[in-house]
């Protein structure tokens, strides 16, 4: 029999299957796809470890890379930092600040291989063994070449009070099927994309110059061709586990927060592949943020990560109509953000798939984790701009008043497991001293 949902269930099946940003690859392609073609390209199990770390870790693997198009392109307008998002996702001829139309992505173009051809050029002369990391990184943008291929998008916040700069805004091109999903991440939607992605990394590998003098044995395209098929078609985590398993991968932790959903007997394991990350601060210390405000968001978002969902302990935080249809949605989009397993509503934006779900993961409390402080639930963020920021918890930035004329404020988190995406929960400020939540929006930052 067919599984029936209620008006929010399917409220939450439309809202988290679209958020406003697309993503492109992820640790499937940046970490595991690239370890095993390192290998296949004859690198020791070490070195081809390195090139993979450091691929992955430009996507939220590393304090430096945490930056999101939230900022750079509509709070803070930072052009330094979307300018490294577009040499590291969004590679072009022509550099940002620019128009949209103006920077178009080509799929193993120049501007992505004149990254590799840098790193390849100072690898060279006895230094290969100290340059796989930059190597790495450079395949980052000529793999990201193809998931954003096109034009980019610009996301419009604008009913939030949002303004971004166009010149700086990119989000996944309305070719990759649109920017309402996290179509770009999934290999199984781009299979030819995908294999020529990994032909072009494939073929920089062999250029890579002898480590120590050593030469390396490398298999031939076609033999690492024909394996491929099964990697780009799985359709979950646990599919895609047990393809890097039965082809020499054992440990496949870092397929932990991708946009696939789980599969049958997947058990969750956190990756320990990012580099330490600092210790947040107290929120209090972003300065020029009004202290009352600091201090409802440090209470939502204590609420929120600490407790089970299913208890809704943090409605308070909500306008005082929270039980009305309109704000019903809300609580579903809260809700479903702080599910262990993302990926598995993110799949649910074809319709036809919905019947699959036999329970509704919302009312189950095994398919949340309840996390013993705020930091254990968070990647941390900094305040992008010139002057230097604290690491914290969460972000907090003002907003245009509503037009009611009542305060208005985002606070940007990142959660843990959902690491490629930005969080923007809107307030406003309805009554006396009291902050409620009306709003959640989100970034895709790699």
């Amino acid at each position: 029999m067919q599984q029936r949902f209620s008006l929010p269930i399917l409220v939450l099946l439309t809202t988290l299957a679209a958020p406003l940003t697309c993503a492109a690859f992820e640790s499937d392609v940046h970490f595991g796809l690239t370890l095993w073609l390192a290998k296949q390209a004859g690198f020791a199990p070490g070195e081809a470890e390195a090139i993979a770390l450091a691929n992955q870790r430009l996507d939220a693997g590393s304090i430096e890379y945490m930056t999101s198009p939230l900022q750079f392109a509509c709070l803070s307008r930072f052009a330094a930092d979307a300018l490294d998002a577009q040499t590291r996702h969004y590679p072009s001829e022509h550099k940002v600040p620019g128009g949209a139309q103006s920077r178009p992505v080509v799929p193993g173009g120049t501007p992505a291989l004149s990254l590799v051809d840098t790193a390849l050029h100072r690898a060279d002369g006895g230094k290969a063994a100290f340059m796989l990391g930059e190597f790495g990184r450079s395949l980052h943008s000529l793999q990201d070449s193809w998931a954003h291929q096109g034009t980019p998008s610009v996301p419009d916040w604008s009913r939030y009070g949002i303004d971004c700069d166009a010149r700086l805004a990119m989000a996944a091109p309305l070719d990759r099927g649109t920017p309402q999903s996290h179509a770009a991440d999934l290999t199984w939607r781009w299979p030819a994309d995908v294999e020529d992605m990994a032909k072009s990394t494939y073929t920089q590998m062999l250029r890579y110059p002898k480590i120590n003098g050593s030469p390396r044995q490398a298999a031939g395209w076609e033999q690492v061709r024909q394996a491929l098929p099964d990697f780009i078609g799985a359709r979950t985590k646990r599919a895609k586990s047990d393809w890097f398993v039965a082809n020499g991968i054992a440990d496949t932790s870092f397929l932990d927060g991708t946009s696939l959903p789980d599969g049958t007997a997947w058990k969750a394991v956190r990756w320990k592949g990012r580099r330490d990350i600092p210790t947040p601060m107290p929120p209090s210390a972003q300065s020029g943020v009004e202290t009352d405000l600091v201090n409802f968001y440090t209470r939502f978002f204590t609420d929120w990560v600490t407790t089970s969902p299913v208890d809704k302990r943090w409605l308070p935080a909500l306008s005082v109509e929270h039980a009305s249809k309109s704000d019903q949605a809300l609580v579903d989009q809260l809700t479903g953000w702080r599910l262990r397993d993302h990926g598995t509503y993110l799949a649910l934006e074809n319709p036809a798939q919905q019947a699959r779900l036999s329970s509704s993961p919302l009312r189950n409390r095994t398919a949340f984790e309840v996390y013993k402080s705020l930091n254990a639930a968070v990647l941390p963020l900094i305040v992008e701009g010139d002057k230097p920021s604290p690491i914290l918890p969460f972000i907090v930035f003002p907003l245009p008043g509503s037009s009611g004329g009542s305060k208005r404020a985002v606070a940007l988190i990142k959660l843990l497991d959902a690491p490629h995406d930005t969080i923007g929960v809107i307030a406003e400020k309805r009554t006396g001293a009291d902050w409620k939540l009306t709003g959640v929006i989100s970034s895709a930052d790699n």
